[in-house]
């Protein structure tokens, strides 16, 4: 199920040596939020992030990323992680994950690191309760083996609302990741953040495009209709079945 979204270590050197080619900075998730409201950001300004936390980010990405000296933001679904108490293998994915105990050295390493829920479902099919937990306990639980602000969230699959974004305001996140594949800009809802999702089947000259602003869109504002009704589909078949949508089940 992941293969459409990985590279192998050799695509992605290609990648990130063509970010210093075009003359690009990489800074975090969160520096970049900081810069856009400071209005600081240099149009040549690129986040690295990755989702779940798998353990091949500390193996394959990670020592690529230090030997560019850029930062990344790594977004991890706490219920995943290995070594933990309340540890979700049985409905998470198949491949190996990083361990609670790597988290601190990657931290050391420059690493942002923000949560992604708790057990990666899809946050508009869940109840309050459910939506609650999802949002803050992943927070939580961070914070307290980091010793670090936990201050930004990224959606599962990207799927989100204005209910949801109202659990993330209110677990104490500064700003949120969707997928949107469309360029962010200094007018983008801090909540819910366009990204551009590079799979496995786009070329190095999709990459570099992306870098010269072609390819995809400017993030928009609002929502299109059939996002909304998608989102609608998504709740009443997970009403149906009671049970959450998830991608892992």
């Amino acid at each position: 199920m992941i293969a459409p979204f990985t590279v192998t270590p050799q695509v992605f050197e290609q990648h990130l040596g063509a970010l210093r080619e075009e003359r690009y900075k990489c800074v975090t998730f969160s520096e970049l939020l900081d810069s856009l409201a400071a209005h600081t950001i240099s149009s040549r300004t690129a986040v690295i992030t990755f989702d779940d936390g798998y353990k091949d980010f500390a193996d394959n990405a990670l020592p690529v990323l230090q030997a560019h000296d850029y930062p990344s933001t790594l977004y991890l679904t706490t219920g995943f992680l290995a070594g933990g108490k309340l540890h979700h293998k049985e409905s998470g994915p198949s491949d190996l994950m990083l361990d609670w105990a790597q988290l601190p050295e990657l931290v050391a390493s420059g690493t942002e690191i923000g949560a992604h829920s708790h057990s990666h479902p899809q946050l508009d099919t869940l109840t309050a309760a459910q939506l609650h937990r999802e949002t803050h306990l992943p927070k939580e639980l961070l914070e307290n083996v980091l010793g670090v602000r936990v201050r930004s969230f990224a959606y599962p699959h990207g799927y989100n609302g204005p209910r949801v974004q109202r659990f993330i305001k209110n677990a104490g996140y500064d700003s949120a990741a969707g997928v949107r594949n469309a360029f962010t800009h200094s007018s983008d809802d801090r909540f819910n953040v366009a990204r551009l999702m590079l799979q496995s089947h786009h070329s190095l000259e999709t990459f570099r495009n992306w870098l010269r602003g072609l390819e995809a869109p400017p993030a928009t504002r609002g929502e299109a209709m059939r996002t909304k009704l998608w989102r609608d589909y998504r709740r009443g078949k997970a009403i149906v079945r009671r049970q959450p949508g998830s991608d892992y089940q």
